[in-house]
């Protein structure tokens, strides 16, 4: 079976849309054809994603219980009640909490703040935390970023007679709490127009109502930017409000009036830089989060309430030094990890990969288990073991439900909670290996093997003329990127290499110079220096990359950032071994001369773009049957089935020389036709020139009725030719690998094919490759002239005494039959060509 390491996945849309958008907004069809991809088709709809203006905001008295809070929360502020923000360890929790704090102290109220501690109270509500705020004096308790599953932690409150009104975003069960007032837009009975708000999203929401109900202004410059660096930290959709959100908030970040945003900004070194999600995702967001892993997210929101800039900046640097902590922590916690995996597990076959270690910081295991998902594309479960509990955090792919799979796992749980690509749990460790053999049956159910396959997703293909500083500038309309409005990628295919450099302290960055179509393009893949040693000068690729604007030296230019390379099966390719072994191993079942014979369900296509039509009969048939034999044809087409996602290798095989018949559709190299069921196919198609006569009398009988269809094209002879020259040895070449044997001076040697093709070639004029020399060895070995091992990559040869009588090679079997494919291509072409050409 042949694998793919990769896909990629072009979205396709309708191009009528797509004209609509482009020429009722005045932008391009790429732009027109982006929208599309993310969703937008309405016109009005478009226009707002173009232009997020705050004032398309939805009205905050849409939320369900906006009322009743908004009516208790200024009945405290009238009558100076203790008002108390409890909120969460993560950057959702801690901007969520600085809001509401900074608005609620600008209308003359001193409010205080609980965040839980991750390390001894863990995430949400707790009855201790009710009772330190009850023997605190409070009276109103306003929960941010959670509260809507804390069912006995609310009646708890009630009972000591606090009142308490929740705001959260997180997914609601049936039932909510008994609280004051409930704010969050996915509560079943609520019909706000927008789901997808973070925590800190609805605490803007109520701060929207207040200032409505008090008739105060909100200092937008200190809040919309803190208000946007938790929308984006907490990796929710980049649509709707929260696009709005966060294009407003990055708009005046940079002046914002807010003491610990400027600090932050300056301790980053982001001072002078355009912000933009990516910064607040990689950047400024880890830096508050560290806090919260490590039991100190109260410096988070000091640093947004502080009241003074040298305050604020003491704050950022110990959040910056916090975050450098937690960066070797988790480095080594990764490594640790890695290890066991490497060490310990069969990735091939392990589908979750579930992991455990002593005293794992549990604060950073999260990231962890996501950049080991990220490495294998596997779902993994990484968990910290402290004594008998164990505490772990879940991350996965998005072929697999994680949060439905821990669910049928529930009985090994002291409790979970999650979703679908994300959970957390909590066990006893003897529980750890039982959950380890569940959750990868259940997997082996779910997932097929093309899941574990990355797709990479392409906006579009784009050609030489779509690239331009036109093109960039009305792409970044498009900003900010995010969840559900990715950066978009495109796909540049056949791109010729000009030039390759590694860049960086350590080397690790490729740059390259690419040219299509006569003009040339500047590239840089990040971490991706390890190609340097896969490619060169004038090789031929396929790019993925987004499109960026380089300025150096007050010059602007296009870069193109490579995200991957597509390097299996592009044109320049040289014939791998899965290929010469499977042709090898067809040449070992034909060694005779076969005639053609009439052959009536004959169809003959010329003139057909042949790889497209397969392609289509691949993705929209079933019992479809693609036979193969050459190689760069197999190459044309295989970069083309890995340009379709996994949408046609799930449904077809892609095998050597004969079929396992466990999916609809197959593609078969290199077939030996005597050993193939063709009963179950409908439609047999053989792509380019067999090197055998494919109309024999045999195969005429295994296909019975049905039609054989050959596409056929003048360039296959050269391509069958170009086949058989690389892998056929001459009998000159054959004189010469003996007579090298035979100057060894031993009886027995031991030669790897590898060091002995080298020696061979530089010490004499051949151009041998392994096919030929393999075999070259197979035809001595007929010859009686040597036998023959071959284990290891190596080949144990023993000569054998040198005939007395001549030996007459070209009458050999093997070679016979090699050198009678090479001078039947062109008969072969003729003949199959004589048939009635049926034009398509």
């Amino acid at each position: 079976m042949m694998k793919f390491d990769k896909v990629v996945k072009i979205i396709n849309n309708d191009n009528t849309e797509k004209e609509y958008l482009s020429k009722s907004l005045g932008i391009s069809m790429l732009t027109s054809k982006i929208l599309l991809n993310r969703g937008i088709n309405q016109l009005e709809e478009a226009e707002v994603f173009l232009n997020p203006a705050l004032s398309k905001l939805y009205d905050p008295f849409l939320l369900k219980d906006m009322d009743e809070a908004v009516t208790r929360i200024c009945e405290a502020v009238d009558k100076k009640e203790n008002i108390w923000i409890y909120g969460d360890y993560d950057v959702d929790g801690v901007t969520s909490t600085s809001i509401l704090m900074i608005f609620l102290k600008k209308i003359g109220i001193e409010p205080k703040y609980y965040i839980p501690d991750r390390m001894t109270e863990g995430y949400g509500l707790n009855k201790n935390a009710i009772d330190y705020i009850n023997d605190e004096g409070g009276q109103l308790i306003i929960t941010v970023d959670c509260g809507i599953t804390s069912f006995e932690v609310v009646e708890h409150c009630n009972q000591k007679g606090i009142d308490i009104i929740i705001t959260d975003h997180h997914q609601c069960i049936e039932s909510i709490p008994d609280a004051l007032a409930v704010i969050n837009p996915n509560r079943n009975d609520c019909k706000y127009p927008f789901k997808k708000l973070a925590g800190v999203g609805v605490a803007f929401k109520l701060i929207q109502a207040l200032s409505k109900s008090l008739d105060t202004e909100i200092n937008y410059n200190e809040i919309l930017p803190i208000v946007a660096i938790g929308t984006v930290a907490d990796v929710v959709s980049l649509t709707g409000e929260n696009r709005i959100i966060v294009k407003n908030g990055l708009d005046i970040i940079n002046s914002s009036s807010n003491f610990g945003v400027k600090a932050l900004i300056e301790v980053t070194g982001l001072k002078e830089k355009q912000i933009t999600s990516g910064h607040i995702g990689f950047v400024l967001g880890p830096r508050i989060n560290a806090g919260g892993r490590i039991g100190l997210a109260k410096y988070g929101v000091e640093l947004f309430i502080a009241d003074s800039i040298e305050t604020a900046y003491t704050l950022a640097k110990k959040l910056d030094a916090e975050n450098v902590k937690r960066q070797k922590i988790e480095q080594e916690i990764l490594k640790s990890a890695i290890k066991t995996i490497e060490n310990n597990y069969d990735t091939e076959k392990e589908r979750v990969l579930v992991v455990s270690g002593e005293d794992w910081h549990h604060g950073v295991i999260g990231i962890v288990s996501s950049r080991i998902t990220e490495k294998y594309y596997r779902p993994s479960i990484v968990i910290s073991i402290e004594e008998n509990e164990a505490r772990g955090s879940a991350r996965s792919i998005s072929s697999f439900d994680m949060y439905e799979s821990l669910s049928k796992c529930k009985d090994l749980f002291i409790k979970f909670g999650g979703h679908k690509q994300a959970a957390g749990l909590s066990l006893y460790k003897e529980n750890i290996c039982y959950l380890r053999n569940k959750i990868n049956a259940i997997a082996d159910e779910v997932l097929s093997e093309e899941d574990l396959i990355p797709q990479i997703v392409v906006d579009s293909e784009i050609n030489s003329f779509d690239i331009s500083l036109a093109t960039v500038e009305e792409l970044d309309m498009l900003k900010p990127f995010g969840v559900d409005n990715p950066s978009p990628l495109f796909l540049l295919k056949n791109a010729k290499i000009k030039s390759i450099n590694c860049i960086g302290k350590e080397k690790n960055h490729l740059k390259l110079f690419v040219e299509k179509n006569g003009v040339e393009f500047d590239c840089i893949g990040f971490r991706l220096g390890e190609y340097s040693e896969k490619l060169n000068p004038n090789d031929t690729i396929d790019i993925v990359a987004s499109l960026e604007i380089n300025e150096y030296m007050s010059k602007k230019k296009v870069q193109l950032n490579i995200k991957e390379i597509m390097l299996a099966f592009s044109n320049n390719s040289k014939i791998d071994k899965k290929y010469s072994d499977s042709l090898l191993n067809s040449f070992s079942y034909n060694t005779n001369v076969s005639d053609h014979t009439s052959f009536n369900n004959l169809k003959i296509h010329k003139n057909i773009d042949r790889v497209h039509y397969i392609i289509e009969k691949l993705k929209n048939d079933d019992g479809i049957m693609v036979l193969i034999n050459n190689f760069y044809i197999l190459q044309e087409l295989l970069s083309e089935v890995q340009l379709e996602g996994r949408s046609i290798i799930k449904k077809t095989e892609i095998s050597y020389n004969f079929s396992m018949q466990n999916k609809s559709n197959c593609i078969i190299i290199n077939p030996i036709l005597q050993n193939i069921d063709f009963r179950q196919y409908k439609d047999i198609y053989l792509l380019g020139l067999s090197f055998d006569n494919i109309t024999s009398p045999s195969f005429v009988d295994l296909l019975g009725e049905r039609f054989l269809n050959i596409f056929l094209d003048s360039k296959d002879i050269d391509l069958n030719t170009k086949v058989v020259d690389d892998i056929v040895p001459t009998l000159g070449d054959l004189r010469a690998v003996y007579k090298s044997f035979l100057n060894k001076n031993s009886d027995i040697l031991r030669i790897n094919i590898e060091k002995y093709i080298s020696f061979l070639n530089n010490n004499s004029f051949l151009k041998l490759n392994e096919m030929k020399l393999r075999l070259a060895i197979e035809i001595l070995n007929d010859c009686n002239l040597l036998d023959f091992k071959f284990k290891n990559e190596d080949y144990y040869i023993k000569l054998n005494n040198k005939p007395k009588n001549k030996i007459d090679i070209e009458n050999v079997q093997k070679f016979k039959y090699l050198n009678y494919l090479k001078n039947n291509i062109l008969n072969n072409y003729n003949y199959i060509n004589s048939y009635i050409e049926e034009e398509d």
